[in-house]
C-alpha cells in the first residue's frame, strides 16, 4: 500500500485564523494541490464566507497562482433537520453558485448533533430521505456531488455510515456518496468487520483524516482534540487507512485537525507536521484490531 501525494488534500480548518493566499502556500509547501474550502470560518456561514469575501475574478487568481484544485465545500450543517429544510436549500443553490464559478467538485452535509433530538429511527430516515431529494435537484442542476459524512458523537442524529447509505438508496439520487472521517470512525467505536459488512467502498467519495494523542479527562473526545497523526496516535489512523486501501478506495484524502492549537504553528511548522503525517500512514501495520475503544 502507498498513498500518493496527488491523492492527499487538506481542509481550511488547518489554517486557524490564516487568509487563503496562507492556506494556499501551506498546501503548495507541503506537494498538496487539492484543498477543501469552508462556509464555517467565521460566524456566518454566508457563501461570501467561503472565499473570504474576495471577487471571484480575484480568487481565481489566487487558485491558479497556487496551482489548486478545489474539492468541496464544508458544508451544509443539520442536512437531516427537516425545520432546517428551507434555509439549507436556500444556501446550498448560493453555495452550488459559487462553485461553478470557482470549479469546485462537491458540497459535505452533516447532519445534526442533538442529545434532545426525540425522533425515531424510522422518523429521522424518512426526514433525510426527503431532505436527500430536495439537495438532490440542486446537485445535479449545477453537476455537483454531495459527500455525506456521518458524525460519532454520542448525541449524532447519524453516526453510522450504512443509515446514510439507506437514506441515499431510499432517496434515488445518485448525486450522494460518504465521506468518512477516521475521527468518527473512532468515536462510532466501528470495527473492521462492520464497515466491510456494511460500506460499499466505491460509494465513499473522500476521506478525513485527524489525529488525537491520549487523553487524561474521562470525556468523549471532541473536534477540539484533532490535531495532525502523531506517532502518539491513539485513533488507529494507520490501520484504518490501510483498511480502506484494501478494501479498494483510491480516491482523495484531507487532512481535517481542528485544535485551535494550531493557530499558533507557522506555516513550516505545518509543512513539517503534514509531511511526517503521511510518512506515518504509509508505514506497515499489524492487523486492525477487532474493537476501537477509547481511553
Amino acid at each position: 500500500m502507498g498513498i500518493e501525494l496527488t491523492q492527499m488534500a487538506l481542509n481550511r480548518k488547518i489554517a486557524q485564523q490564516r487568509p487563503l493566499a496562507k492556506f494556499f502556500q501551506l498546501a503548495e509547501a507541503a506537494g498538496i494541490h487539492q484543498v477543501e474550502l469552508r462556509n464555517d470560518m467565521t460566524t456566518s456561514d454566508g457563501s461570501e464566507t467561503v472565499i473570504d469575501g474576495m471577487q471571484v475574478a480575484e480568487f481565481q487568481t489566487l487558485k491558479q497562482k497556487y496551482d489548486m484544485q478545489i474539492l468541496t465545500i464544508n458544508a451544509i450543517q443539520q442536512f437531516n433537520n427537516p425545520a432546517k429544510l428551507s434555509k439549507n436549500r436556500d444556501l446550498l443553490t448560493k453555495l452550488a453558485e459559487l462553485s461553478a464559478q470557482i470549479g469546485n467538485q462537491a458540497i459535505i452535509f452533516v447532519p445534526e448533533v442533538n442529545a434532545r433530538d426525540k425522533r425515531t429511527e424510522q422518523q429521522r430516515l424518512d426526514d433525510t430521505v426527503s431532505s436527500l431529494q430536495v439537495f438532490g435537484d440542486i446537485l445535479a442542476a449545477y453537476h455537483l456531488t454531495g459527500f455525506i459524512e456521518p458524525l460519532g458523537f454520542r448525541a449524532s442524529t447519524m453516526r453510522y455510515p450504512w443509515t446514510a447509505l439507506d437514506a441515499i438508496n431510499l432517496s434515488g439520487r445518485t448525486e450522494f456518496k460518504l465521506t468518512i472521517d477516521t475521527f468518527h470512525f473512532f468515536l462510532a467505536h466501528l470495527t473492521a468487520e462492520q464497515f466491510k459488512a456494511g460500506v460499499d467502498i466505491n460509494r465513499v467519495g473522500l476521506i478525513h483524516l485527524s489525529g488525537i494523542e491520549p487523553i487524561h479527562a474521562l470525556r468523549e473526545v471532541v473536534d477540539e482534540d484533532r490535531i495532525l497523526i502523531t506517532e502518539r496516535d491513539i485513533m488507529q489512523n494507520i490501520e484504518q487507512v490501510h483498511l480502506f486501501e484494501a478494501m479498494g478506495y483510491r480516491g482523495h484524502y484531507s487532512f481535517e485537525p481542528f485544535s485551535s492549537r494550531l493557530a499558533a504553528e507557522t506555516n513550516q511548522q505545518l509543512t513539517q507536521q503534514i509531511l511526517a503525517s503521511i510518512e506515518r500512514l504509509n508505514q506497515p501495520t499489524a492487523v486492525f484490531s477487532t474493537e476501537v475503544t477509547q481511553p
